[in-house]
């Protein structure tokens, strides 16, 4: 008699979801699993006996089809290791050697036997998207089979076809549901239905062996060889040892169907009576263990398109982190974030960059500036064909570049000038600037987290006040030549309830009492530009990144309330979140700030609030050509009267205009 090993095919949806198993749910656990395989006899002519590993065979239970091809189940056990030295060290011959002990062992007890003590050692380099498996069959070799009778079963059957071909589709239908690792049944002689094994040892009748062949060829498949094994061993057969009756089913079965075509498959008998398992050296020989115990590799860059490779390389980063370092991180609500980056800049760069190596999929930029020579070599996302021909648009051009970096994001632009307060609107320019608030209001409304990242105080307000009316997420960054300022702002007051959040946290503009102006006027060359040490921008948004990040991991989210204790401050897996950062190159120091909201703010109280829900459109332009009103409607005016205070003097800490805590000189 002739064999034929089984080859394994191996569907993609397996690999797929075996790393997202091993990334999800196994991480650094690589304990030995249980795999669901199926052999099916195809009704072409095959090459080669194929063992079928899919997405389904890491479920627990059969997905029972109640139509389709008869499928034989087994179970087969896995280990994916963590290293490929650890794979690599497995020894699979001594694996073998083991089953092959196990199962004999078990043959002869009255138990259902396991014909198939397979193992898949893999080992799975997600980074490559690598897939390093071998696959053994442990199959015993026997001796002295000698084929008595060997016919074509419809031959043999003759005028019993019919209804052996009614019971063959009974039992089909009833292996269909059990994971049986053994491929054969029990049959009467006569009727052909399916005897149970312990009804077969009570009552000793003469029966036929159904064996299902997973191959439809003239040989047979290697696990054949196990059954065999099995009959010789079990002393349940021994008085039938020298007139084994098989058939052998080698054609395509249909479920619930009593019909089947039946011209490949065979009726044999064996007589087993001097058949012995083969040892050598007092070890049991296998069939095909050479073949069984060379190495494949499976790479799946072959099959996918570059763009998911990067989106899974992206996506297996930040999964990482989970495994040994933040088991608790919220990978899918950091991801759902749609952030909006007003400036495109040093920092609205380097921010973005930051923010897609978190997987945020939702970045959009506002920026009314072009880029000019200077800015390629401090700002990330641009290089010097960008600033050619008058320059680019920064916040079209940021948005293409990420795109280009990761394609999978969703990224736009918009050369937007943003309203501020002290910079004039004549008759001829109100049109335009309404078109800008009313695309501006849009864009806040409709994103997660507002980031500040422009150049001057004045173009923050309206962004702020947009960010306060909306309820949403808002962050200032801003640079000054050797220091950087980082504050989340305080919650909306319209999502604010002091029983949960305790004291409302400021905004940027909670500290002055003055109303933003136009800074850009009378300004020299250095004052033009933003004139700070390269290496601050990289700071000021890593920092900023990473408490935008934390603060998405906290139940209260922007309404987190703060404390100028450190020790006080609320936490989440990521750390702290303090109110404000203030960064100071020259002494490579961080200090931690925190300030309350100032009732009468020019930006976030409720009288702007008000004065901007009541008539929008009036509101602005009245307080971008007479910004003082700003004190009028906030209440500042009014205190400063009733307190008998007057400003004297507005005085910048340290010098620098974007950095800037505001102190009253009375």
């Amino acid at each position: 008699m002739q064999f034929i090993p089984f080859s394994p095919l191996i569907d993609i949806g397996f690999w797929s979801q075996l790393s997202r198993n091993k990334i999800e749910i196994y991480k650094l656990d690589d304990a030995e699993r249980s795999l669901l395989v199926k052999t099916k006899i195809n009704p072409y002519p095959e090459k080669t006996s194929q063992l079928y590993l899919d997405i389904y065979s890491f479920q627990d239970d059969i997905t029972i089809n109640k139509s389709g091809p008869f499928e034989v189940y087994s179970k087969i056990s896995f280990q994916n290791y963590n290293t490929i030295e650890a794979y690599q060290e497995f020894d699979h011959l001594d694996y073998a050697q083991k089953a092959f002990q196990k199962m004999i062992e078990s043959f002869s007890k009255d138990e259902k036997p396991n014909l198939f003590p397979a193992r898949m050692s893999i080992f799975a380099d997600l980074k490559k998207y690598l897939f390093y498996f071998k696959l053994i069959v442990p199959q015993l070799q026997i001796e002295n089979i000698q084929n008595v009778l060997q016919k074509n079963l419809t031959d043999y059957l003759g005028e019993q076809n019919q209804k052996f071909q009614q019971q063959l589709s009974l039992i089909i239908q009833q292996q269909q549901n059990e994971v049986c690792n053994n491929s054969f049944v029990i049959v009467n002689k006569e009727s052909f239905q399916f005897v149970p094994f312990k009804e077969y040892q009570q009552n000793k009748q003469e029966v036929i062996f159904i064996y299902f062949d997973s191959f439809n060829q003239s040989q047979l498949n290697s696990q054949f060889n196990n059954f065999i094994a099995y009959l010789i061993t079990n002393n349940s057969f021994k008085e039938y040892i020298n007139n084994i009756k098989i058939i052998v089913i080698k054609d395509a079965l249909t479920i619930n169907k009593n019909q089947f075509q039946l011209k490949n498959s065979i009726y044999i008998e064996l007589n087993l009576s001097e058949s012995k398992i083969i040892q050598q050296n007092g070890q049991y020989k296998a069939f095909n263990i050479e073949g069984y115990l060379q190495e494949k590799k499976i790479d799946l860059k072959s099959f996918m398109d570059e763009q998911s490779l990067a989106k899974e390389a992206v996506d297996l980063n930040i999964k990482l982190m989970k495994w040994r370092l933040l088991p608790e991180l919220d990978l899918e609500k950091v991801q759902a974030q749609k952030v909006l980056l007003i400036g495109a800049g040093t920092l609205g760069c380097q921010l973005a960059r930051n923010l897609i190596g978190w997987g945020i999929r939702k970045i959009t930029f506002v920026d009314y500036g072009r880029i000019s020579y200077s800015n390629p070599v401090r700002q990330s996302l641009y290089d010097f064909e960008d600033s050619t021909k008058g320059g680019r648009p920064k916040a079209e051009v940021a948005a293409e570049k990420l795109k280009k970096i990761f394609p999978d994001i969703d990224s736009e632009g918009y050369q937007l000038q943003i309203p501020m307060p002290g910079h004039f609107v004549t008759e001829s320019q109100v049109q335009s600037t309404l078109d800008s608030f009313l695309k501006l209001s849009e864009l806040v409304s409709t994103h997660d987290a507002v980031f500040l990242l422009t150049d001057s105080r004045e173009s923050r307000w309206l962004p702020t006040v947009l960010s306060n009316a909306y309820g949403k997420m808002c962050f200032s960054v801003a640079l000054g030549f050797d220091s950087f300022l980082i504050i989340r702002h305080g919650i909306s007051l319209k999502k604010y309830n002091p029983e949960i959040h305790g004291e409302r946290l400021a905004c940027y503009f909670c500290n002055d009492i003055s109303s933003p102006g136009n800074s850009m006027k009378d300004r020299t060359l250095d004052q033009q530009c933003t004139v700070t040490r390269p290496g601050l921008s990289f700071l000021a948004s890593a920092y900023s990144s990473e408490l935008f990040v934390s603060l998405v991991h906290s139940p209260l989210l922007d309404g987190t309330p703060a404390s100028d204790n450190p020790e006080q401050l609320q936490q989440t897996d990521l750390g702290i979140l303090p109110h404000f950062l203030r960064g100071q190159l020259s002494d490579f120091d961080i200090r931690l700030f925190y300030g309350r909201a100032f009732k009468n703010c020019v930006a976030c109280s409720q009288q702007i609030l008000d004065a901007m829900e009541k008539n929008p459109q009036s509101f602005l332009l009245e307080t971008l050509n007479r910004p003082d009103v700003l004190q009028d409607i906030s209440g500042i005016t009014e205190e400063l009267t009733l307190n008998k205070q007057e400003i004297h003097e507005i005085q910048d800490i340290d010098g620098d205009d974007d950095c800037s805590v505001l102190q009253i000189i009375s």
